[in-house]
């Protein structure tokens, strides 16, 4: 490998991490491409709405919660601890939904500008996805629009397909890069265990 190819080796690898995830993708137009990942055109799962839906309603109580310590503080600690408990059951439902809907978690590459996957079909480079991505140990759902950059013929494992990304929110980039520095923190910890002299 010359020193070129070995610069873009080290690119790609750079802020990359192998992770577990249920993925979910659909096949759009390049028309599509650009929208919102959370259109609701596309076919998303019913959880990944369901946590910003809480959070609306968390962000409402909180607010009336505030008015209503002010009136009447001891009420207020009252309906205060009802809101925790009411918190911990979404929270439990939340999990549960991810679990039970989400698709069969594979092995992936993940970066913050794109994720390569085993597809069970072949992906035409140039081919245009909406992606789904859940990772239910770490607590987050990421939707994501992107384009085909390679696909290649693994045998049993099915098609290694790389994707970028091209419409992403830039919470779920910020989501993304946190989850891959967590892991490569980890990684180093375990590198600097494993050789405790170098």
């Amino acid at each position: 490998m010359n020193e070129k190819e070995q610069s873009e080796q080290d690119r790609r690898n750079a802020g990359r991490i192998d992770s577990t995830v249920s993925l979910h993708y659909m096949r759009i137009s390049p028309l599509e491409v650009r929208k919102d990942p959370y259109d609701p055109r596309f076919e998303l799962p019913r959880y990944f709405m369901l946590a910003g839906e809480l959070a609306e309603v968390d962000n409402v109580q909180r607010t009336q919660l505030n008015l209503l310590n002010l009136e009447n503080p001891q009420v207020g600690s009252l309906i205060e601890a009802l809101n925790l408990k009411f918190d911990l059951l979404c929270k439990a439902l939340q999990d549960s939904m991810a679990r039970l809907l989400s698709p069969v978690p594979q092995r992936v590459s993940l970066s913050e500008s794109g994720i390569s996957f085993h597809a069970e079909e072949a992906l035409t480079p140039g081919t245009h996805l909406h992606l789904s991505i859940s990772n239910p140990s770490r607590g987050y759902h990421v939707a994501a629009t992107g384009r085909v950059v390679y696909c290649e013929d693994e045998d049993l494992e099915g098609f290694r397909t790389g994707v970028a990304f091209v419409t992403i929110h830039p919470q779920d980039r910020a989501t993304l890069i946190r989850d891959i520095m967590r892991k490569q923190k980890e990684i180093e910890v375990v590198e600097a265990f494993s050789n405790p002299d170098s």
